[in-house]
């Protein structure tokens, strides 16, 4: 039996740049998600592990990749991440084949400044199940521009009524995250979201 196709889990959560005046976000993510995956390690548990917080890409790529466990195992984590930490947990799935990839306002492009391939070149090639909840409003990237980017087929973005932050009302969390649930419920399928 393929190990992907059991229960999702754990899930590794990775803050924006903003951490921790962001952590609104996790905590409307990981009470809605615990119940439906194995585990949930945290950006404070991340941050917890020798350095601390670092803001930086390739620092955070480097611890994240370290946490993650080595094996069959991999291959039922789920990859969180808001912001910059969309673009980390993205980056290290392309290294590294987990089960799934959600990222929550993907960092497309800085407000006002010129494109940065770096933010979003590897997306072409990803080849984990991505799931890219995108809020309307989003500075760095509304769905629309979004979907301008070379995505790779295994990419699918979701529009969320919101901005950057994702100021959300509780209703609009249980959605977005009734949609999380069954993005990596399918991921584990057999038809492997190919549809």
């Amino acid at each position: 039996m393929d190990v992907a196709a059991g229960r999702p889990g754990p899930a590794f959560y990775l803050a924006g740049d903003s951490f921790p005046d962001d952590v609104g976000v996790e905590r409307a993510l990981a009470p809605r998600l615990t119940p439906h995956i194995g585990g949930w390690i945290g950006q404070e548990a991340l941050a917890g592990t020798p350095g601390g917080f670092d803001p930086g890409i390739a620092a955070r790529s480097a611890q994240l990749e370290a946490a993650l466990p080595d094996g069959p195992a991999l291959r039922r984590v789920v990859l969180i991440g808001r912001s910059s930490g969309a673009r980390v947990v993205t980056e290290v799935a392309c290294r590294r084949p987990v089960r799934a990839v959600i990222c929550l306002g993907y960092p497309f492009r800085r407000p006002g400044a010129a494109e940065e391939p770096a933010r979003f070149a590897h997306l072409a090639g990803i080849a984990v199940p991505t799931l890219i909840l995108q809020g309307s409003r989003d500075a760095y990237g509304t769905p629309a521009a979004a979907r301008r980017y070379a995505l790779s087929d295994r990419i699918r973005v979701q529009a969320l009524d919101a901005d950057h932050r994702l100021r959300l009302a509780a209703p609009d969390w249980d959605a977005a995250c009734r949609l999380i649930v069954a993005f990596c419920a399918r991921a584990g399928a057999p038809d492997d979201l190919t549809d």
